[in-house]
């Protein structure tokens, strides 16, 4: 009789033969790939085409998708750096848009810190590198298929509760705590079925017991933050602040924490946490940078100027000699900050910098035009605007306040037969334009 295979080896083989399963492997180790290859032909003797390897973060998600596409299941295996670079942002968007497929990542980094972090994005198993063909097998069919009979009724519970049956939940939680006594994923369960209900204070009782149970575990603590989000930033904050000590390396939560410090006023808590999130992206990824910081920017632009133009500035500066059109939204924005600080001139200086590199953005040239008109510089917001308009004649149609804003530069350049024609445009879009309106009526009456 031949011996019964061992188990892991049979899910594996299940999820590959009989589910039509395949790998999807992001790797640019060639031992490490030769070693999977061995294993799926040799140790395991799976017969199918079911290994596609990957250099590309793209290509990789794009076979995903068309093997999700198919029905059929996924496993990636990804390698934590590739090329020298980390994989994070390819994990957030594969776990973002394809929640159903599963994550093994190869790593040879084993501090908390990281492996927090992994875990946190959502991935499935964490493989430390080098690895044996049987620890390597575990590991990918511990990914696919959850171990044991609680971890199947945990798997039930979260289907129920996207069903809303909130009830068949409670009693699953009530059978896990009965085998388990104050199991935190069983209170987490209680929790959720509970704030579905609309039973908010006992939902929150019930994420604090399971927190109390478990104090490094996260997803107590982000529930708690998650009810008190919009509800009472003290609260929100402290539990921010625990999960931001267990998973420092969460940069969207660093900038988030930011926020609420800017909410509260606190600009110097604001801007070390900032501070952070920045020098956390800047190990991620140039491109994962750039977001971070223009979502920064872009969070304090109304209530503090000063420090959006500090990231702005940032961001160009990051970018070196390595400037081009797709950066003129960010010199745009820099500019706009400027401007509401009162800082004209300099918000000039920017635009002309930007012109350096694209001479001809109607955009650019607009926010100048506006800049020399803070300053009552009117000849040359006049000469700027004049310079968009033989780049793109119809720009002035763009908005009603844009064509105002030309028709007062005119208006106030003695130029008021221009200023009439933009004034009409202005009404024309918009009727009930009332600084139009009033600018027209003074030019009829001959102020």
């Amino acid at each position: 009789m031949l011996p019964t295979p061992p188990k892991f080896d049979q899910d594996l083989r299940d999820f590959l033969e009989t589910q039509h399963g395949f790998l999807v492997m992001l790797s640019d180790d060639p031992l490490f790939v030769r070693t999977v290859r061995t294993t799926i032909l040799k140790t395991l003797s799976i017969k199918a085409d079911c290994l596609e390897v990957y250099q590309d973060a793209g290509q990789a998600l794009k076979s995903v998708r068309d093997h999700l596409g198919h029905k059929s299941p996924v496993l990636v295996l990804a390698d934590r750096m590739l090329r020298g670079a980390p994989t994070l942002e390819f994990m957030r968007g594969l776990k973002g848009a394809f929640a159903e497929a599963k994550i093994l990542v190869m790593t040879q980094e084993t501090s908390k810190d990281a492996l927090s972090q992994l875990y946190e994005i959502g991935v499935d198993s964490v493989l430390t590198k080098p690895v044996s063909v049987d620890t390597l097998i575990e590991k990918m069919a511990g990914a696919i298929k959850p171990q044991g009979k609680l971890s199947q009724l945990v798997q039930e519970a979260k289907r129920l509760l996207e069903l809303g049956e909130t009830d068949k939940v409670k009693q699953i939680s009530a059978a896990i705590l009965k085998v388990k006594d104050k199991s935190p994923v069983a209170l987490m369960l209680l929790g959720d079925a509970l704030l579905i209900e609309g039973r908010r204070e006992e939902a929150i009782q019930a994420y604090e017991a399971a927190h109390q149970g478990a104090t490094l575990y996260l997803e107590p603590l982000k529930k708690l933050a998650s009810v008190h989000q919009g509800e009472d930033d003290d609260n929100y904050l402290h539990y921010m602040r625990k999960l931001d000590v267990i998973s420092p390396l969460n940069t969207e939560r660093k900038c988030e924490i930011g926020k609420v410090y800017v909410r509260k006023k606190d600009m110097d808590k604001a801007e070390v946490y900032f501070g952070e999130a920045i020098a956390n992206a800047q190990r991620e990824a140039s491109s994962y940078v750039d977001r971070i910081v223009t979502d920064i920017a872009e969070s304090v632009s109304e209530s503090s100027p000063a420090m959006a133009e500090k990231y702005y500035f940032k961001i160009l500066e990051m970018k070196g000699d390595n400037l081009s059109k797709e950066d003129m939204a960010t010199f745009n924005r820099l500019g706009i900050a400027m401007r509401k600080q009162g800082k004209w001139q300099e918000a000039i200086d920017n635009y002309k910098k930007a012109l350096t590199v694209v001479p001809d953005d109607e955009r650019v040239l607009y926010n100048m035009g506006l800049a020399y008109a803070d300053g009552q510089q009117h000849s040359q917001a006049v000469e700027c605007y004049e310079h968009v308009l033989r780049t793109d004649p119809e720009f002035h149609r763009t908005a009603a306040v844009v064509a105002f804003n030309m028709a007062s530069a005119y208006h106030l350049s003695k130029q008021d037969d221009m200023a009439r024609k933009f004034l009409l445009t202005a009404l024309s879009i918009d009727p009930n334009h009332a600084n139009s309106t009033k600018l027209l009526s003074r030019l009829d009456a001959g102020a």
